[in-house]
């Protein structure tokens, strides 16, 4: 497997990505470390409420994730998130910082892309009534202690990386406003 270009996250290895039939794997990128934005297909929300609960949808019923979705032409990475998360979990974006990208190197690909960048955010979001119009058909409220328990990724320690960081922004966040509650 090349090494992807950028630095990469020590803390976590590179994992394999078993949606497709076909060798591909998944590489985090170092925090804060941000690709050209030429190269990015995504950007994903890890989402907050206001009360610590993390943001999570399904297509099916049975697979949980956090909402997130493809960069369309003229969008900004954070245009595309606030989009995104109000389609797929009717929820407003208050609030959001970027966290990383994972790199997917998919070198067999032969309908379309063959190495590009999916960008993770952190978003502290107001819930809207769920009144689903897309392709997500449930939206699901979790303490972030259990988010890896329902999370459909198949694997979790790029995804554990990942809510750590978003915790820590979370927390953050949270401290700059603890004054006015």
């Amino acid at each position: 497997m090349p090494e992807p270009p950028g630095p990469v996250d020590a803390a976590v290895g590179p994992e394999p990505v078993l949606e497709v039939a076909r060798p591909a794997w998944s590489v985090l990128m170092a925090p804060g470390w941000m690709p050209p934005v030429a190269e990015i297909t995504q950007a994903l929300g890890i989402c907050f409420t206001g009360d610590g609960l993390v943001v999570l949808v399904t297509w099916d019923g049975n697979k949980w994730t956090f909402p997130g979705g493809s960069v369309e032409s003229g969008e900004t990475l954070e245009e595309t998130l606030i989009r995104e998360v109000a389609e797929e979990a009717c929820a407003i974006v208050t609030a959001s910082a970027y966290l990383a990208c994972q790199h997917i190197a998919d070198p067999f690909n032969t309908f379309g892309l063959t190495s590009f960048y999916q960008t993770r955010w952190w978003a502290r979001v107001t819930l809207d009534p769920w009144e689903p119009a897309h392709e997500m058909i449930g939206r699901r409220l979790v303490p972030p202690e259990h988010v890896l328990d329902v999370l459909c990724w198949t694997e979790l320690a790029i995804a554990g990386r990942l809510l750590d960081q978003a915790m820590a922004a979370e927390t953050r966040y949270s401290g700059k406003f603890s004054s006015n509650f």
